[in-house]
């Protein structure tokens, strides 16, 4: 039996030009980042693999580069060696984000679990992957079809009616190249993953890429003797993977996440102390956290995502109540807390760790009792943008959705957290009021907003349950569009929440006061809160 294990120059020499490569991973989560670099060596010293086409469910990189270091999907950012981008993200990926805005790439924006599930789809020799995923948003073709810019025009994802019920059919890959990544493997390959924080999408994207006949190449940190694995803790079989590239250098290129090399208490061996001390001081991002966290329920899975979100993990702490929620991440954990910024996607104490195909199999199955995320710009209807910006400039700047289609569209409550304004805005709470400094330059409840990532009707049509929690007060989404219901200590609606809105909501007969608690120091008493709501 000839050896799998190879230097990653030499895996680089197997990738071929109008490659179709698929790479593992979550930013610097579970990212095969040496075998990334050295494809890039080969493309600056030959020319090859030119003319590639490049996908990941989520991104792949470390937004940079962060002190002229490119990572993931950033070392494929030259002239002539990609011809087309299709991802989840491209937050992590800014390089080949200005590719996409200066026409030298066609680009697709397809959500995250799409992804992940087109790959599962691909597995089965299935060309297409069928879901209401999408449906009304920028990817559903009658809008965009997920193309990002003027030069993309091919159509990747169509409409199609089956039993009388619409649904999007998003056109699978076949792959020639897949990179993954795992932590030690045998000299035939099988590999387990005991030192990564996620196990993303390794495994669907193996079988994806051996169902298209095409080459899966692994980095890991250590090969042993055939056998020497117990079988239960291998996450894939050798079978599957036609390479081992041993990384030479694992605090460069074998990070466990963007921000930390390595942290015991994403493996789930350990369960760390997390200490309340790291409590978020009171201010704006506290008041939206805490009243957003009153909308949480115990033992039932709910999701955080970044931004305003991130402070209801430290709130449920701080509370005391965090190892009775179940908050689960894209990547796959379940319980725990959910790691923020430079380390997003692992999670300190999980409970239990999945695939990223299987927890979004949970969340477009509609299990998720709760989605929390951010807010950019809202519409009168409730639609809202966090995928497409313009600058003052007229140029666009085009993140991406990630999983946030996904989680909006599946989840039983949507909750949006965000001030009402941004660019330049300061406020604090001062004896028990919001008191606004200054105010932002550019408001977020707009006429008309740049890209529809979730819809406000497409939400009414399918019965979820809408929040919108601001600095300032509380919108609820009916059909009729936003209803003001709640509003802050210390705020007047007619000058300080209306003359910051291009539209003008339904101000609701019993506008409440937000909570007065949500603005004081100290504790607020967040179990009663939640218990007392479900009873």
């Amino acid at each position: 039996m000839s050896s799998k294990i190879c230097t990653a120059a030499e895996a680089a020499a197997l990738v071929k030009d109008g490659a179709f490569l698929v790479c593992a991973g979550n930013m610097n989560n579970c990212l095969a980042e040496e075998i990334c670099a050295a494809i890039e060596q080969r493309f600056l010293d030959e020319g090859h693999p030119s003319d590639m086409t490049i996908m990941s469910g989520s991104g792949i990189g470390d937004m940079g580069p962060v002190g002229g270091v490119f990572r993931g999907f950033e070392h494929f950012a030259h002239d002539g060696m990609i011809r087309r981008v299709i991802v989840g993200h491209n937050g992590s990926n800014h390089t080949i984000m200005q590719m996409q805005q200066d026409l030298k790439v066609e680009s697709y924006n397809f959500p995250q679990g799409v992804i992940e599930h087109m790959f599962k789809a691909r597995a089965r020799g299935m060309d297409v992957e069928l879901t209401k995923v999408g449906l009304g948003t920028f990817v559903d073709p009658r809008q965009e079809g997920g193309k990002t810019n003027s030069v993309t025009t091919k159509d990747l994802v169509e409409v199609v009616n089956v039993m009388g019920q619409e649904y999007l059919a998003y056109k699978t890959p076949k792959i020639d190249v897949a990179l993954i990544r795992g932590t030690t493997a045998d000299e035939e390959g099988n590999l387990t993953c005991e030192d990564e924080a996620v196990l993303t999408n390794i495994q669907a994207i193996a079988m994806a890429a051996k169902a298209s006949g095409g080459i899966v190449l692994c980095q890991v940190k250590n090969v042993v003797k055939k056998g020497a694995l117990p079988a239960k803790e291998v996450i894939i079989p050798g079978v599957f993977i036609d390479k081992l590239i041993v990384c030479t250098d694992l605090e460069k290129n074998h990070r466990m996440t963007m921000g930390e090399y390595y942290n015991p208490a994403y493996t789930g061996k350990y369960k760390y102390p997390v200490s309340a001390a790291a409590a978020l001081p009171l201010g704006v991002k506290k008041t939206i956290a805490r009243r957003a966290a009153q909308e949480l329920k115990f033992h039932v899975p709910v999701n955080t995502g970044l931004g305003y979100p991130e402070g209801i993990a430290s709130v449920a702490n701080e509370e005391g109540i965090a190892d009775e929620l179940v908050l689960t991440v894209e990547t796959g954990a379940f319980g725990g807390v959910p790691a923020a910024r430079t380390s997003f996607g692992a999670t300190t104490n999980a409970l239990a760790f999945v695939d990223s195909p299987t927890i979004f199999d949970l969340y477009d199955g509609g299990f998720l009792y709760a989605t929390f995320v951010g807010l950019a710009e809202c519409d009168p209807a409730g639609s809202v943008n966090v995928s497409r910006f313009m600058d003052k400039s007229g140029r666009e700047r085009r993140p991406g959705a990630g999983g946030f289609i996904n989680l909006t569209q599946g989840a039983k409550n949507v909750i949006f957290c965000g001030t009402m304004t941004a660019g330049g805005y300061k406020a604090e709470i001062r004896d028990g009021k919001l008191v606004i400094l200054q105010e932002g330059a550019e408001k977020k409840f707009l006429n008309s907003i740049n890209q529809v990532t979730f819809s406000g009707p497409h939400a009414m049509e399918i019965g979820q349950n809408v929040l919108y929690i601001t600095d300032r007060c509380v919108f609820r989404l009916t059909k009729e569009g936003l209803v003001l219901t709640e509003v802050a200590p210390g705020i007047d609606i007619e000058t300080q929440i209306l003359p910051f809105m291009e539209f003008r909501p339904i101000i609701a007969d019993d506008v409440k006061e937000m909570d007065p608690k949500l603005f004081m120091e100290g504790l607020i008493g967040l179990r009663e809160d939640i218990e007392s709501r479900d009873r």
